[in-house]
């Protein structure tokens, strides 16, 4: 588990300034709260609210679209993986690695959140069990993209996972039934909850999503690590 850990803490660190850049737009939020009439203009507190909530998706593909190249190209993977780490130990502590960034910005976004949103009528509660839905979706599509890095570059891997991860949507749209297609790959289902939420329809705190995700995560890094096992980590990459 040690190994996991560091893997993990240290790709938080190689990822700061990524993540600070994120947090930027959690502070912007913070600012209009302070500049507006809550009440006033809690609609476009909720919609600045939600288009921040949506950026750390973004990014979580990205971080591990790329982890897995970066780490190649600057042959760092090779000393890791003499360290008597397996690869599947490497893959977690991506995974794991991906999940506290996204958790990072999404519970500096539930405090800011829970301020603003809470001062003009939104269920705090509610407010946070968003943000557990935006942490799954993360941590699901960060691992679906890793799972392309391992054979992919990260344009090639973003572009994959976007694909994969768009499927339920493309399919709600042309069958009836829509909500069924959410759950295919929940990523969709979660994030749609965000974003759907408002003052008037919060949401309910809906579970299954949630644990589809965290079994799929599962299932996505089980296959990555499948993968991973038959790539050659020698050779170099441009």
């Amino acid at each position: 588990m040690k190994p996991v850990l560091l893997i993990a803490m240290n790709f938080v660190r190689e990822q700061r300034w990524p993540i600070l850049v994120l947090l930027l737009w959690v502070l912007l939020l913070a600012f209009l709260g302070l500049m507006s009439d809550i009440r006033r203009q809690r609609e476009d507190l909720l919609f600045v609210f939600k288009q921040v909530a949506f950026y750390v998706v973004v990014f979580s593909v990205f971080f591990g679209g790329s982890a897995i190249y970066s780490e190649r190209r600057s042959r760092r993977i090779l000393a890791v993986l003499s360290k008597a780490v397996s690869r599947q130990q490497y893959l977690s502590g991506l995974v794991l690695g991906v999940t506290i960034a996204s958790a990072i910005y999404c519970f500096t976004l539930g405090l800011t959140g829970s301020w603003t949103l809470g001062e003009a009528g939104f269920p705090m509660s509610q407010v946070w069990f968003l943000m557990l839905c935006l942490v799954a979706a993360c941590m699901l599509a960060g691992t679906v993209a890793l799972m392309f890095s391992t054979f992919l570059n990260p344009f090639f891997a973003a572009s994959a996972t976007a694909a994969v991860l768009g499927l339920p949507a493309v399919a709600g749209e042309s069958h009836a039934l829509a909500a069924q297609w959410g759950y295919v790959i929940p990523a969709y289902a979660l994030t749609r909850t965000v974003l759907q939420a408002s003052f008037q329809s919060p949401g309910n705190s809906f579970w299954l999503p949630i644990l589809l995700a965290l079994v799929e995560t599962v299932g996505f890094w089980l296959v990555a690590a499948r993968i991973f096992a038959y790539v050659d980590i020698a050779v170099a990459v441009e």
